[in-house]
């Protein structure tokens, strides 16, 4: 089994740190050659399915429109970045998922929202409250769940990585649950 992944958000959210920390914090991930996206690839044994993940880390504003889509294709989740200090960012996290149902070919995929930058939670004063992004993810999964698709919420601090291979883990669950569903049908 193969599975696509896509890190999505806006520019400045931690992407790039969040997929370099991928590298250090999951055993066996690879970066992979690819053209114009930075692919990582690793092998997870999820509930007895091995699964090989490719995750694509997509730029936050520098592909056009006709290569983004391209690199949507075949989708079959999503971490979406937002940073907890920067609350206009979290409010773009619709946008990203519109783009990602309208251009994967398959429509609704879970998705991992990530409140990212957990580290700054203590010292910034325009920190966004975690329920936010909670009743967001709930909102979400009440529209999505008709057609057998899990979203999750955690927040964490891409520098440190603390918890990101367990999370990944998470959503990996959510995608075999989605396409046994999706098989079911």
């Amino acid at each position: 089994m193969i599975f696509k992944l896509l890190v999505l958000g806006d520019y400045g959210t931690g992407k790039t740190t969040l997929f370099n920390q991928l590298l250090q914090s999951v055993p066996e991930a690879q970066k992979k050659p690819s053209i114009k996206l930075e692919l990582i690839e690793f092998i997870r044994n999820i509930e007895g399915k091995e699964i090989t993940v490719n995750v694509f880390d997509i730029p936050g504003r520098e592909l056009s429109s006709e290569n983004r889509s391209k690199h949507y294709q075949n989708t079959v989740g999503a971490i979406v970045l937002f940073d907890i200090a920067r609350p206009d960012t979290f409010r773009h996290a619709p946008f990203w998922l519109e783009e990602l149902m309208n251009y994967n070919g398959i429509g609704k995929v879970p998705i991992l929202l990530v409140g990212n930058k957990s580290d700054l939670r203590e010292s910034s004063q325009r920190t966004l409250n975690p329920i936010d992004a909670q009743e967001y993810v709930f909102r979400l999964n009440r529209t999505t769940r008709v057609d057998g698709v899990e979203n999750i919420y955690h927040e964490l601090s891409a520098k440190t990585g603390r918890g990101l291979p367990l999370i990944i883990d998470e959503l990996l669950k959510a995608i075999i649950k989605h396409q046994d569903i999706l098989a079911s049908k």
